[in-house]
């Protein structure tokens, strides 16, 4: 475990299997399936509304009334996709909280506040949605206006894989934590950046897949403006579809081999070679369906059907993979934490224990405790620190022992530096404490040596 500089404590609650053995293998076979939808919504969410506003413009300048048709068309399924995306993406974020909790979190934690932008963001860029949608024939006029609307909002829906993908690539990888990583280093990471291109890829290959499907409808229509419409919607869906899928064949290796050795080792020792044959395969199928009929607008439906067939098996199977190297990156720090929490859990019951059996302490008096005693509690330092024993924080007699001047402290307390105590959580700055409450503080510190 000389891989790991932090191995998290872990939360000692069963999971919910209700006694049943085969629920934990159910719980990740649910996350896969959860995710699975949840990114394809995403998936169309993204796509989509990047190609209505691409298409907006492109009608307007062009003065081309089939083009604007194509953009508003696509506004439906961004309303769709963003409410079943967030809908659906609260499974997979419960299901990873319980399966990977100390790793989670702490990532979590490290790329905080960031991670709000996930709320934030993604309410700002809702309403704008919804805003560049229902006023479509309100602006038919001030076109700038609303294209600058759209594009605003698609701009924010495109930064919040940033924040996720930092989190989520963080949490995978705890053999890179340090005390001092932030949201900064895990976004511009090798192994981040290739998985964030390869992501944006495959939204826009998924997207093309949908416009296939809704191209067909559209083409189907007695209306001869949603007619066309279904064409232009095929054709962008074929361009869309392939070239992002070769692209995706060599940015794919890139993102397996940045992944820490130890995590690659398991990934092939486990048999995930062959879901890799398997989803290149299937990809070069779909490759292959469209292309052999790729100037032909009136692309027939058992073709689209079959692409669309192929390539969700091609999708749980990449999901799949996923996961496993997933597991494979975080089982070792697991295991190391459940054994870290076993041995803090027997060695406060055996502290317990002790404090139990040993004599009554003197009763202290107002008298006998100190101003800085009194500051200490006042502040909330108490909730993370004893005098004794180590809590969250070292205890105070240990902290006495390093020596630091009342002002060394007050460094500290404002600016915490963690690599002064590995094995420690890490302590939020705390600069809403007065200076001089925490000399009085330090000064009861130095007092316990």
């Amino acid at each position: 475990m000389s891989d790991f500089r932090i191995i998290p404590g872990d939360i000692p609650l069963p999971l919910p299997t209700m006694g049943l053995e085969f629920m934990e293998p159910f719980f990740h076979g649910l996350l896969i399936v959860a995710w699975v939808v949840h990114i394809l919504f995403i998936n169309v969410l993204l796509g989509a509304s990047l190609a209505s506003v691409y298409f907006n413009s492109k009608g307007h300048k062009e003065k081309n009334p089939i083009f604007d048709r194509v953009a508003y068309l696509l506004t439906t399924p961004v309303t769709i996709s963003e409410n079943m995306g967030a809908l659906w993406g609260v499974a997979p974020l419960l299901l990873v909280s319980i399966l990977l909790t100390p790793l989670f979190y702490s990532s979590s934690i490290m790329i905080s506040p960031h991670w709000l932008h996930i709320i934030y963001g993604n309410v700002v860029a809702f309403l704008l949605s919804y805003l560049y949608k229902y006023t479509w024939h309100t602006l038919e006029h001030r076109k700038t206006l609303h294209i600058f609307i759209g594009t605003v909002g698609v701009a924010l829906f495109y930064t919040l894989p940033l924040a996720f993908m930092a989190n989520v690539q963080l949490a995978m990888t705890p053999s890179t934590w340090t005390y001092t990583t932030h949201f900064w280093d895990a976004l511009l990471r090798a192994d981040t950046f290739f998985r964030l291109v390869h992501f944006y890829l495959a939204t826009f290959a998924v997207t093309g897949v949908f416009m296939l499907v809704y191209g067909m409808y559209k083409r189907k229509s007695d209306d001869a403006e949603d007619h066309e419409a279904g064409v232009v919607l095929t054709r962008t869906g074929k361009t869309w579809f392939i070239i992002p899928t070769v692209l995706n064949f060599f940015v794919g290796p890139l993102v397996l081999f940045s992944f820490p050795d130890y995590g690659i080792e398991a990934f092939f020792e486990n048999g995930y070679f062959w879901g890799i044959i398997l989803t290149v395969a299937l990809a070069l199928f779909a490759l292959y369906q469209l292309l052999k009929d790729f100037f032909n607008d009136d692309l027939p439906a058992k073709r689209v059907w079959t692409v669309v067939a192929v390539m969700i098996v091609a999708i749980i199977s990449m999901a799949s993979l996923r996961h496993g190297m997933r597991m494979g990156l975080v089982k070792p720090v697991l295991d190391a934490s459940h054994a870290k929490t076993e041995l803090f859990q027997k060695e406060s019951m055996i502290a317990f224990e002790e404090a139990k059996n040993a004599p009554v302490a003197p009763v202290i008096t107002q008298a006998d405790v100190q101003p800085g005693q009194v500051l200490a509690e006042k502040h909330g330092c108490l909730a993370c620190h004893n005098v004794d024993i180590k809590v969250v924080g070292p205890s105070y007699k240990e902290v006495a022992t390093k020596g630091y001047t009342a002002d060394q402290i007050v460094e500290l307390v404002k600016n915490p530096k963690p690599e002064n105590w590995p094995g420690y959580m890490p302590m939020p700055p705390m600069p809403q404490v007065p200076d001089e409450d925490i000399k009085q503080i330090a000064e009861w510190i130095n007092s316990l040596k």
